[in-house]
């Protein structure tokens, strides 16, 4: 009787930590949200110090200045994050048995520490190349988190291994397909973060096409252009892989209903990426246009990493 009660304990224990890594996942976005609008406007710099505001928690004004709120905004979303991160990994080493993902929350929990040293070094030493890293490293933390979040969630528990070899290989597929778009995605994450803070967002200012007579080339090339261009072409290369992954997904009798549906989301948010991209260039960049297309683009990466990362259950939690 007192083993049934201890049970039942330990599994209302996991259902509040599934709930609460998942609201940490989304504060982790409103928080993105807050360092790409910074980003967006050109705040990143408006405090000259760090890890204080002006000398202070609380500095004069920052709730009337725009760039002043979306700067000290983004460092107090960075620390409710960074104590959220906290609290997990104490309830991980508590009530979680899973070694691998204890030690993914840890990891979470390094890179939110790291990511806060590594803003704060980007202020301190006025390094536009730290700002850049900044925003990739944050979609690695992202994905770590993400990764936290589906293996504490129900889902993860009621996922149903490959039965067979032929299974198990269809699932090594996926795995390694999924990897190969999230890769890319992180590729596209650098191109896209390295023309943010160069400001060469606009330097080809039509859409679909790339010059005014309807070509896709651009009619001159110089480094803010080709980036453009690379940052377009990767675009399209993930959109193409990202359809065949999801239509095999769907057509295969080996995967669940839920990762289906999954996938159906990826597909739809790559579509709605494409348009925010569009949105960027015909708005001439404005904030909340810009901003959405990161906050999209990094929606899109958390929700193929947990699909990907799905397929290594079996390499995770083999049946004794």
């Amino acid at each position: 009787m007192a083993e049934t009660h201890l049970n039942s304990t330990t599994s209302a224990h996991k259902r509040w930590l599934a709930g609460y890594c998942f609201l940490t996942l989304v504060v982790t976005l409103l928080l993105l949200y807050a360092g790409g609008f910074t980003t967006t406007i050109g705040a990143g710099m408006v405090f000259p110090d760090w890890p204080l505001s002006n000398g202070s928690l609380n500095p004069p004004g920052w709730t009337t200045d725009q760039s002043m709120m979306a700067e000290h905004g983004h460092r107090l979303l960075g620390a409710t994050v960074g104590i959220l991160c906290i609290i997990l990994c104490v309830w991980m080493w508590r009530v979680e048995e899973r070694r691998w993902l204890r030690l993914l929350s840890y990891g979470a929990l390094g890179l939110v520490i790291f990511q806060g040293l590594l803003g704060g070094a980007r202020v301190l030493l006025v390094n536009i190349d730290l700002a850049k890293l900044h925003g990739v490293t944050a979609q690695v933390f992202l994905c770590t988190l993400t990764a936290v979040a589906v293996g504490s969630s129900a889902w993860w528990r009621r996922l149903q291994l490959p039965d067979g070899e032929d299974a198990r290989r269809v699932w090594i597929f996926f795995r390694r397909m999924g990897l190969g778009i999230c890769l890319l995605t992180m590729v596209q994450l650098v191109l896209g973060a390295i023309m943010r803070h160069r400001g060469a967002g606009l330097s080809i200012p039509y859409f679909p096409h790339s010059s005014p007579d309807g070509s896709f080339l651009p009619l001159s090339w110089n480094w803010a252009t080709q980036l453009n261009f690379a940052h377009r072409s990767v675009a399209v290369v993930i959109f193409i892989l990202l359809t065949a992954w999801v239509v095999a997904l769907i057509r295969s009798n080996l995967v669940s209903a839920s990762i289906k549906k999954f996938a159906l989301a990826a597909f739809v948010l790559i579509n709605v990426q494409i348009a925010l991209g569009a949105g960027i260039i015909w708005t001439a960049r404005a904030p909340i246009e810009t901003t959405l297309h990161v906050l999209n683009g990094a929606i899109f990466l958390s929700i193929a990493w947990a699909i990907t990362f799905s397929f290594f259950k079996p390499a995770l939690e083999r049946p004794v």
